[in-house]
């Protein structure tokens, strides 16, 4: 019997192919470690765990990789606030993700990258996407112009443009930073 999923984009279940017979990539996004992980963090990662076995008692090699955001702003407004050091914060707190995922018998991810590995391919990214004029500096950082590829937005979620709620996550910029639209969201900072 075929595994079925949620397709967003199709907005209907279908079947579960993989690009290569047998073998599934599988990313996950992890954690912005400027703290302990919450209970939020654990049925995430619960979940993504049983999909995981599952996938490989049903036969498949799985590649499993999962994220650590270990530069931001909420990174540094916590070290700022205690004494500072902003790698000793990361590090400790990546030390207790692994130490609660382990005690709730979580499968580790074969691959855990670091924001901070990736910064000159970030950097070169954000630069295209500013040549291409989907992005734009502005004093603060760079922000994507979301009004710059309006028929692509929301294709995964099936949010329009419009839809967009003004100020949602509270990370509208009232500061007046140069930021162009509600909508734009940060690439850098």
């Amino acid at each position: 019997m075929p595994i079925r999923l949620h397709d967003t984009r199709r907005r209907e279940k279908v079947n579960f192919t993989t690009l290569e017979p047998g073998k599934v990539s599988m990313y996950v996004c992890g954690v912005t470690v400027y703290d302990r992980c919450h209970l939020g963090h654990a049925r995430c990662y619960l979940a993504f765990d049983l999909i995981h076995r599952w996938l490989e008692a049903s036969g498949y090699d799985v590649h499993y990789v999962q994220n650590f955001t270990d530069i931001d702003d909420k990174i540094i407004h916590r070290a700022n606030e205690l004494d500072g050091d902003w790698q000793a914060l990361v590090e400790k707190n990546i030390d207790a993700y692994y130490e609660d995922m382990d005690a709730l018998n979580i499968l580790r991810a074969d691959v855990y990258p670091r924001c901070t590995e990736y910064v000159d391919d970030m950097i070169r990214i954000t630069q295209d996407l500013i040549d291409k004029g989907h992005a734009y500096v502005a004093d603060d950082g760079v922000y994507f112009h979301v009004e710059s590829a309006p028929e692509k937005y929301g294709q995964l979620t099936g949010q329009s443009i419009d839809a967009v709620r003004s100020g949602a996550g509270g990370r509208v910029d009232e500061t007046g930073s140069g930021k162009r639209d509600h909508k734009d969201f940060a690439l850098w900072k």
